[in-house]
C-alpha cells in the first residue's frame, strides 16, 4: 500500500487525541488578530477535506474540473473560532475517513491519472496528507 495512505490512517487515529490534551485557552489563541488560531486551522482543515472530496468525486467522471476555495473566508464564514471544539474535531474526523475510503477506491479504480486543477489525483491524495501533516504540527506546536 502507498506510504501516504499508511500515514493518512495513522493521522486519524492519534490527531483527535492529540487535539484533545491542548489546553482550551491556547487553542483559541491568536497570535495577532490576522493570524489564524489551532481552532480555526482546524477548520480550515475541514474546509480542505470538503474542497478535495468534491475534487475526488467530480474528477472521476469529469476531465479535469477546476475546484479551488478562498481559504481566509471560508473560515471566517464558518465561525469555527465560536464553534464547539469536539463537534469540530468529529466533523474532521468523519470527513477524512471518507476521504481515506476514496482514495483507496481511486487507487484500486486506477483512477490516479485523471486531473483535477491541471494536477493528478495521485498527486493531489499525497500532497493532501502533506497538507495535513504540515498543518497538525503548527496545531500541535
Amino acid at each position: 500500500m502507498n506510504d501516504f495512505i499508511l500515514d493518512f490512517e495513522s493521522l486519524l487515529e492519534k490527531f483527535p487525541a492529540e487535539v484533545s490534551t491542548i489546553d482550551t485557552a491556547a487553542f483559541h489563541e491568536k497570535s495577532i488578530p490576522e493570524k489564524w488560531s489551532k481552532k480555526e486551522i482546524l477548520g480550515h482543515l475541514i474546509d480542505s477535506a470538503m474542497t478535495n472530496y468534491l475534487r475526488f468525486i467530480r474528477a472521476q467522471s469529469e476531465e479535469n474540473p477546476q475546484i479551488f476555495y478562498v481559504q481566509d473566508m471560508f473560515c471566517e464564514n464558518a465561525n469555527y473560532q465560536q464553534s464547539e471544539t469536539k463537534q469540530l474535531l468529529d466533523l474532521w474526523l468523519s470527513l477524512n475517513r471518507q476521504l481515506l475510503f476514496l482514495f483507496k477506491t481511486v487507487l484500486a479504480k486506477n483512477l490516479t491519472m485523471r486531473k483535477c486543477n491541471d494536477l493528478t489525483l495521485a498527486f493531489l491524495m499525497e500532497d493532501y496528507v502533506a497538507h495535513l501533516n504540515h498543518h497538525r504540527h503548527q496545531i500541535l506546536a
